[in-house]
């Protein structure tokens, strides 16, 4: 591993972890109001992918014998890893979507913060289209940083399975914005995933996995705004009215 490797991959998790604890502390204390699709957003589309292209420059620095091997890219059998990212992202939903909802009973809603989760909604079919590639370049940076980086990368000198574990505390953290209980769901899938990314020797499986959950929770999230709307006093988003809802309005 060299020194670039090293600071340049703790670097990132460092700056991402910062950007999350801004972003809930000003969420906290409504200093900012989130208007629009975050993943149609042209900035952050760009941003992420620079911070693809970073990563993937900083595996090529781990001066090793087939960096693949590491990072467990490209997939060997893509679709195999295909389907195996597929179930692994829908078992993962439906256990996630039960315990929130579990979580949430006994607990009360001041555990969970859902305005990221609202903010990615869609609003009409074409942003349905539209929101799949940056979801997928979304999920590839979190996951090649997080698996390929921070597992595979430092494996060369720390146990995989407790970068696992360290992994997976970090990932949580992260998703800060979502209140305590996205840490702790979170961090829980960081672990599955990255137990999944040793397992399977493929960086694709986790990548399908990990995008595949998101889009159904986002499908849920529009199925099911109004339990989301709950949370908050004044909803700062509510999809287009369809015409049935207006009519049962005036009734």
């Amino acid at each position: 591993m060299t020194p670039i490797f090293f600071i340049g991959a703790l670097a990132l998790v460092g700056f991402f972890y910062w950007a999350a604890f801004q972003s809930a502390r000003a969420l906290k204390s409504k200093a900012i109001q989130i208007t629009g699709n975050l993943l149609l957003s042209v900035p952050e589309f760009i941003f992420k992918l620079v911070t693809l292209g970073l990563c993937f420059g900083l595996a090529n620095t781990l001066s090793v014998d087939r960096v693949e091997n590491y990072i467990n890219w490209p997939s060997r059998q893509p679709l195999v890893d295909l389907v195996i990212g597929v179930a692994v992202g829908l078992v993962t939903a439906f256990v996630i979507n039960f315990l929130s909802i579990i979580a949430i009973r006994i607990w009360g809603k001041d555990i969970y913060s859902p305005d990221i989760m609202k903010s990615l909604i869609p609003r009409n079919q074409v942003e349905w289209i539209l929101i799949i590639l940056p979801l997928l370049l979304a999920v590839a940076v979190e996951e090649m940083l997080f698996r390929g980086l921070l597992i595979g990368g430092f494996s060369t000198i720390v146990n995989p399975w407790a970068l696992v574990l360290a992994g997976g505390v970090l990932f949580g953290l992260m998703h800060s914005p979502q209140g305590n209980l996205g840490i702790v769901l979170t961090g829980a899938v960081g672990i599955l995933f990255g137990a999944v990314f040793i397992i399977t020797n493929s960086l694709l499986t986790v990548i399908v996995a990990h995008f595949a959950l998101n889009f159904l929770q986002i499908v849920r999230a529009k199925e099911d705004i109004a339990w989301y709307e709950r949370f908050q006093e004044a909803p700062r988003y509510r999809p287009d009215p369809e015409p049935r809802l207006e009519e049962e309005e005036q009734v």
